[in-house]
């Protein structure tokens, strides 16, 4: 394989189509378990001592921050507009703890949590809560199991960037420099991206085809084994193999906050985020989490629930397996990559021919506080 950085900087090229469809708004409630107290214990300076955090979508003008940090006494809460100005006290609270926050109408907030021993670790909404990209969120946000969180507001995931001005004001202040486009020349002619101010575009044309088809589709068990065949083929196709690796290796070199994205932003870009997160070390069950995410924010979304409603039931049977995500897609993808590969490195060294230098980028890039267990 080629690699497109740092030599050559040519148009980037390869992606896998799967579905095209139609996209609504939608938000997700996200509030990390409590876990019980615990003793105190030592924390180095750089490890960061939570075990969960997280902060709900905005619901009744109010959001939940969430957190735990079994070694620690003590917790402070700063909130802010930016993930680089977060110097607002909003409260705080012991180890294991909530608060819930007031914030205004439409706006994506950041707080800092600051332990009284250990880094503070700064967390936002996942979504945006945006109208015509309803499935636009943050990579970021998750623990590893070497206790390292995977950063947030570095990188995202959508579906087409069909944006509304409102929408697009939103996305320009995330400070993106790079967009990787997962979709065929026939989904790009037909639904064009609006690149964000100052970011770069690149085009993944996974198939190598010019569009994705419509393929007859006569049962519900048909629609399901078409997505459960796509997975693997993600896994198995060169020209797939040749598109993560331009994305993976794209993503590590760039300067900025990057974001990638296909039609829906659930299947191309759905087990592209599920192989980043796992070559990350964020644990399985989390990853399998984040992946059907992809239900809450894209199909109960109002433009995907209203195709359903307008469709015959048999028809909407089907289309519904097409629109959705489901375990066993992810877990097709998963088990074929443990048969070809043995693992995820093993697929990432020798399937998508990324190299230890490249992984090592990703991980400095993508990655915040020391390896060091906490709980």
């Amino acid at each position: 394989m080629k690699s497109v950085y740092p030599a050559g900087r040519r148009r980037l090229s390869a992606a896998r189509a799967l579905i095209t469809a139609v996209a609504g708004g939608a938000a997700v409630v996200a509030i990390a378990t409590p876990a019980a107290a615990a003793p105190a214990r030592l924390v180095p300076l750089a490890a960061i001592p939570f075990t969960t955090a997280a902060v709900t979508d905005p619901a009744g003008g109010s959001v939940t921050v969430s957190w735990t940090a079994p070694a620690v006494r003590s917790v402070r809460v700063y909130e802010g507009a930016t993930p680089v100005r977060t110097d607002r006290y909003v409260g705080g609270g012991h180890g294991t703890g909530k608060l819930t926050v007031r914030v205004p109408a439409g706006a994506h907030e950041y707080f800092r949590l600051v332990p009284d021993r250990g880094a503070s670790l700064t967390v936002s909404q996942r979504g945006f809560g945006l109208a015509s990209d309803p499935n636009l969120r943050d990579v970021g946000g998750y623990r590893t199991t070497s206790g390292q969180w995977v950063r947030e507001n570095v990188l995202y995931r959508s579906g087409a960037l069909s944006l509304t001005p409102a929408d697009l004001k939103v996305v320009n202040g995330l400070g993106i420099r790079a967009v990787a486009d997962l979709r065929t020349p026939g989904e790009i002619a037909t639904t064009p991206d609006v690149v964000p101010a100052g970011a770069r575009y690149h085009n993944f044309n996974m198939t190598g085809e010019a569009s994705t088809g419509s393929p007859s589709i006569p049962t519900e068990a048909a629609a399901v084994q078409l997505l459960v065949d796509g997975e693997r083929q993600m896994v198995l196709s060169d020209a797939s193999k040749q598109a993560l690796h331009d994305l993976f290796t794209t993503l590590a070199y760039s300067p900025g906050a990057g974001l990638f994205n296909c039609s829906a932003g659930k299947d191309r870009t759905g087990w592209s985020t599920a192989v980043l997160l796992t070559l990350l070390g964020v644990p399985s069950d989390v990853v399998m989490k984040d992946y059907l995410l992809s239900n809450t924010y894209y199909f109960n979304s109002p433009g995907v629930q209203q195709t359903l409603a307008s469709l015959p039931p048999a028809t909407a049977a089907i289309y519904t397996h097409l629109l959705d995500v489901e375990p066993q897609y992810l877990q097709a993808g998963l088990d074929q990559v443990k048969a070809t590969y043995g693992s995820m490195t093993g697929y990432a060294l020798r399937g998508l021919k990324l190299s230890p230098l490249t992984l090592a980028l990703l991980k400095a890039k993508l990655l915040t506080g020391t390896p060091a267990r906490v709980a």
